[in-house]
This record gives structure tokens, sequence and C-alpha cells, in this order.
């Protein structure tokens, strides 16, 4: 095994592989190359440091024949230390950009569960009264049960969307392993589970939902599939005609178990139909209407799905009916599971 060290001509590390032992001979190591006694393996190595203006490179090898050799691989790496450093850069960007990405959701969901308990209890209330906080808010949820209950609903979604972020992020974002645990759930409950969430936003909006009855058991990740369902239930909301009706039902193909959502919503122009299945790719509609968010929710449920070996589908319609100003089409999603 090669082992190696790189610093800038800051002292700042680019990269870096020694073990503790190899710690000695790095600190001691005064030649371009030579052989050595090699405290972590036994036998003999060969290891050499190379400094230069930008940079200083430690080897250590026991592969290379002769010494000739292992100083022009010294060399080679120290001459290609402007190149690794590229992707290096690059890589922390990427990975930064992940973690920035967790950290903006999550406060912004944070935020909003705030703003939901001081719109019922306002904050000024129970910092006055603050030995008396229970009764106010007490008082508070038998003044309007319904708002309270309401509240009860939007916590429990955004707790929802927490949850998918996590998962995101853990199984998706952190690692390149990602690790299914892949059982049998009833695809109905599993859904429910998220739908019911949403309840106060639908009913803000006078959507009705029908759910019809449907008992089908899927194999699948429960974590990955509920990040599907939350962004397909969550673009159901937004998108969807006012005082109008989702319907949700399943049905079997023979090969597949079809979840299906049908719903009048925002029209989707014909030469936009693929470019919405993007990461960042909203609709023209959609952003003219000023719920386009960051333009991930169909993306997302598309990457979910695959996943799970299973298949998206989205069917746009024509131009079904116009009112406030947007364009309206019937609309269809399908998430396609494999059967057991």
């Amino acid at each position: 095994m090669k082992h190696f060290k790189i610093i800038n001509n800051e002292g700042k590390k680019i990269a870096d592989n020694l073990t503790p032992n190899c710690v000695q001979c790095y600190e001691s190591s005064e030649s371009n190359g030579k052989q050595m006694s090699c405290p972590e393996y036994g036998g003999h190595r060969r290891n050499g440091i190379r400094k230069t203006n930008a940079s200083v490179c430690f080897l250590c090898c026991d592969k290379t024949k002769t010494t000739k050799l292992f100083k022009a691989q010294l060399e080679a790496l120290s001459y290609s230390y402007p190149n690794l450093q590229i992707p290096i850069h690059e890589i922390r960007r990427v990975e930064q950009k992940k973690v920035n990405r967790l950290v903006h959701n999550l406060e912004s969901i944070n935020g909003h569960n705030i703003q939901e308990i001081y719109d019922l209890v306002p904050q000024e209330i129970l910092a006055k009264n603050w030995k008396s906080q229970i009764k106010f808010i007490k008082e508070e949820i038998a003044k309007d049960p319904d708002k309270a209950a309401l509240m009860f609903l939007r916590i429990a979604k955004h707790n929802t969307h927490m949850k998918s972020e996590f998962s995101i992020y853990r199984k998706i974002e952190r690692d390149d392993n990602i690790e299914l645990l892949v059982k049998e759930h009833n695809l109905k409950n599993v859904l429910l589970n998220t739908l019911h969430t949403f309840f106060g936003d639908y009913n803000d909006k006078g959507i009705y939902v029908e759910v019809i009855d449907f008992f089908y058991k899927v194999k699948f990740d429960y974590s990955t599939m509920q990040v599907a369902f939350y962004h397909l239930i969550e673009n159901s909301t937004k998108y969807t005609l006012p005082n109008s009706k989702v319907e949700i039902s399943a049905y079997d193909d023979n090969e597949w178990i079809n979840l299906k959502f049908m719903m009048t919503s925002i029209h989707v122009d014909p030469e936009e139909k693929d470019e919405v299945l993007k990461e960042g790719v909203s609709g023209k509609n959609a952003i003219k209407m000023g719920s386009s968010g960051d333009g991930i929710g169909l993306w997302r449920i598309n990457q979910m799905v695959e996943l799970n070996f299973g298949i998206f589908e989205a069917h746009f319609g024509p131009i079904s009916e116009k009112k406030m100003g947007f364009e309206f089409s019937e609309n269809v999603f399908l998430i396609k599971l494999k059967k057991n």
C-alpha cells in the first residue's frame, strides 16, 4: 500500500493517509528517495519528500523496484498537485452545498413550526405570564379548538417534512452507498400516514380529497417512499384548482401496483413535460402562480421511486379551464411499484 501526504505552501493539508507510524518517517524524511526500514509493515520500503514553492509531497511505497523509479513517481506526484487540488476543492464545494441545503430547509421548517405555535398563543403573552403558561394555552385551545386542531396537523406536516429531509441526507446526500430497508407495507396505510397531515392545506383551499379503498401490500423502503408521497401530496396542495377534487386510487395491472393521483391542477405545456421532472426546473405556469419553490418536487418523487425500482409517470392533459388568471388541466400522476 502507498502512503502519502501533500501540503500546500501555506501549510494546509491537501491529502493525507499516513498512519501514526508513517508520521515518524515523514517527520524525519530529508531525502527525495531512499530505502528505509518500515515501522508500520516491517521489512524495507522506499520513501522520500519533495519540496517546491507550491507544495511539500511525501510518498512511501513498497512496489517501486529502484530508487530512480521511486524518485520519478514522487516528482510526478509533486507536479500533479495543482490538478489534484481542483477536484478536492470541488468535492468540498459539493459536500458543503448538500449540508447548506439541509440546514436551510430545516431552518425554514423550524420557522414554520414556531410561527404555528405563536399564532395560537402569542410569544409576548407567554413571556409576561410565564408562571401561568399552561392556563393561557388551555384557554386559547378552548376558545378556538378548530384552530388548535389545524395547528396540530400543520406541525405534524412540518415534522414529516423534517423527517424526509433527514432521510434524504442520511440515505442519499451523505453517502454514495445507499442502503434501503425493504419490507412489505400496506400501501394505503403508508400513504395515509403522510396524507392526513395535509388536511389543513386542503381545507384552506376547499379541496376535497377522495381516497378510494385499496388493500395492496408492496415491498419498498418506507422512509424513501414516504419522501415521494410527501412531495406528491404537497404538489397537489400547491397546484390543484381551489374548490375541486383530488382523487387517489390504486390498481393492479399484473406487473405493477399503480398508485394514482388524479386532479385538476396547473397546466404544463407539452414542451415542458420532460423538463419539469429535472432538478431545479419548474413549469412557467407554476412560476407565474408563485408556488414553484426550488423546483425539486417532481424530480425528488422520481428519484425516490426509482430507488425502490419503481416508475413515476406524470401525464399532463390539455388546458381544460382558465380561472384566476391561470390555466388548469386534468393531470394524472402515477407511482408504479413492482408486485411482490
